[in-house]
């Protein structure tokens, strides 16, 4: 999904909204017009095949019970004739008697056992028929129904039915037949033809045409030998119902039954394309419906989406509001009442936010200036304090270091300690007065920024370390260092202070190296001064920038404890922090950060 967000470029609630409610409703419309297709698909494809099926079976038993009827009105008849003695005149009026009061054969007639006709009613007297098997099928006292034939006479297609007739001694004395042509057969297939398209026929076991085609052309039955999938898969016994390509080379559904005890096959079939016609229709009404109602959710769409987007915005330009400073703004949401109640009380929340924010400001800008005053007044008092403080301690170091001159060796040794104890301490007093004069003057004495190349500086620094830089054989490296905004003297201060203590706690047993690292990173220079020294605790790090704090004797490294904080004061006056990394017995590294106000590298 983030994916798509981001190459479709939505990044924009609106845009995003508007690409869910678009998609969302094109789901829906899919899902709806593909489940409908599927389902009445499906469904039609269904009903067609069940209600087939169903005619078929019905079909099956109208044909096999129609030849059922032709063969037992012909058994009846030859049942009639049954007697000690054949009697021609009886044959002759029950043949009669039963030609003129049925529709279904077109002519009866009564052949000795020699199978020469002595009588029908289409005047076929002495006729001697070569088609033997009649005859040969009642010898054995069996009946018999021909398969289909062309009539000599009429030259349409029948269908021979036929009977022994039998003495009391179960002798044959002759055989009745009749010959029946199609129409009926012809008529009920046409019931079960479907639609536009539907075709219902008979054929043989080997494919010829029985009944008339619906789309008859030079279709002749007896002649016309279907090429059709159906003959194969009756001849399979492939399922009864499927889709094919029939003998016109159509795509239908077609069911088959096996007739008159499996001697034609009674084909029905419909088109396709006339079976879906109707679903095409009702697909094409439910797509005009689907795509008003996705108008409709569309329309919606966008009307909730503006409910929603609209108080947002709001939001959004309320937020910048405030980051710009304006605590006063408050979001007007009574035009608003139909966004989602959560969205209203978000903004009901933002304007307390902002209410409370311009509260604490106002409260955070007293406590500033109260703050600001009197740390003014402090700073001032430091200075003045150790300002007025000067003048006296100098007079009492004056004395004490003259008396040590006028009276040393003098004295006895205990004298001689009690001026060296005095001269020491009026000197550490003295020391002490000028580094919290020092720190005092951080904020108060501060000179104005200026673009300052810090190779200068750096120069400067060096310059006042020679001494100490020399003594200790130290070793001072540094990156191409950038031109900045900063007050020049306190950043000779702060790097001296750094420099200069990297060189006091140096390892006894190695010359001190040094290297002066610098990295922009985002909107500001990262310096680091990095030291191979005598390192300390880590967990010192924190209380070695406060003032008067001392980690080793002061006899051993002089000091007054204060030159951190100053280096603090200065970095925090420039706008950035300062902290320390380091490694008992290995190094020290001290970290601070000053803003890029657009200057670069040189």
């Amino acid at each position: 999904m983030n994916l798509i967000l981001r190459l479709l470029r939505l990044h924009s609630l609106k845009a995003r909204l508007r690409f869910f409610g678009i998609s969302l409703v094109l789901m829906v419309g899919l899902l709806t017009i593909s489940s409908y297709s599927f389902l009445e698909y499906r469904q039609t494809e269904s009903n067609q095949i069940n209600s087939m099926r169903k005619d078929s079976a019905i079909q099956q038993t109208a044909i096999d019970s129609w030849v059922a009827a032709r063969a037992s009105e012909i058994r009846n008849l030859a049942n009639l004739q049954s007697t000690v003695e054949l009697d021609t005149d009886g044959i002759q009026n029950n043949l009669t008697f039963f030609a003129s009061h049925q529709q279904e054969f077109e002519a009866v007639s009564f052949a000795n056992k020699e199978g020469i006709v002595e009588f029908s009613t289409m005047n076929q007297i002495g006729a001697y028929f070569t088609e033997r098997t009649y005859l040969e099928e009642a010898s054995k006292g069996r009946e018999y129904i021909s398969d289909v034939m062309l009539g000599k006479v009429t030259n349409q297609p029948m269908i021979l039915f036929s009977a022994p007739v039998m003495n009391k001694k179960k002798q044959l004395e002759g055989v009745i037949y009749g010959t029946v042509t199609l129409k009926t057969i012809d008529k009920l297939m046409e019931q079960f033809r479907y639609g536009d398209s539907g075709e219902s026929y008979l054929i043989d076991r080997n494919g010829y045409l029985v009944t008339e085609s619906r789309f008859k052309g030079n279709w002749k039955r007896l002649e016309f030998q279907l090429n059709s999938d159906i003959l194969e898969r009756s001849k399979q016994g492939i399922q009864a119902t499927s889709t094919y390509e029939s003998y016109r080379g159509k795509q239908v559904f077609g069911t088959y039954q096996l007739v008159n005890n499996g001697k034609w096959i009674a084909v029905n079939e419909i088109e396709r394309d006339e079976v879906y016609r109707t679903f095409n229709r009702q697909l094409i009404v439910m797509l005009i419906i689907i795509c008003i109602v996705l108008t409709f959710g569309f329309i919606l769409m966008l009307r909730i989406s503006y409910h929603i987007e609209h108080p947002v915005q709001h939001l959004l330009k309320g937020v910048q509001r405030l980051k710009q400073g304006d605590y006063h703004y408050k979001i007007d949401y009574s035009s608003m009442k139909s966004a989602p109640v959560e969205l209203l009380q978000l903004c009901e929340a933002f304007n307390q936010m902002s209410q409370n924010i311009q509260d604490n400001e106002l409260e955070l800008k007293r406590q500033k200036e109260d703050l600001a005053g009197s740390n003014a007044e402090l700073e001032q008092f430091a200075y003045v304090a150790s300002h007025d403080l000067q003048e006296p301690l100098r007079m009492v170091a004056s004395y004490v270091q003259l008396l040590a001159k006028r009276y040393q060796g003098k004295l006895d040794q205990d004298a001689d300690d009690f001026i060296h104890y005095a001269v020491d301490g009026a000197q550490r007093m003295q020391n002490l007065i000028n580094d919290l004069l020092a720190f005092s003057r951080v904020g108060t004495k501060g000179k104005e920024l200026k673009s300052v190349d810090f190779e200068e500086v750096l120069h400067h620094v060096l310059t006042n370390l020679q001494h100490a830089i020399q003594e200790s054989d130290a070793l001072v490296t540094h990156d191409p260092l950038p031109t900045l905004l900063v007050d020049p003297t306190q950043m000779v201060q702060l790097l001296q202070n750094l420099v200069g203590n990297a060189i006091k706690f140096r390892d006894a047993n190695r010359a001190p190296i040094i290297h002066i690292g610098i990295k922009q990173q985002n909107n500001e220079w990262l310096f680091s001064i990095r030291d191979n020294g005598i390192g300390f605790d880590p967990k010192y790090r924190d209380r070695i920038f406060l003032i008067f704090q001392r980690l080793h004797n002061k006899t051993k490294y002089q000091g007054t404890g204060i030159g951190l904080s100053i280096c603090k004061k200065i970095v925090e006056r420039h706008g950035g922090k300062i902290w320390v990394d380091s490694e008992v017995g290995h190094s020290t590294t001290f970290y601070f950060t000053l803003p890029d106000r657009g200057e670069h590298i040189t």
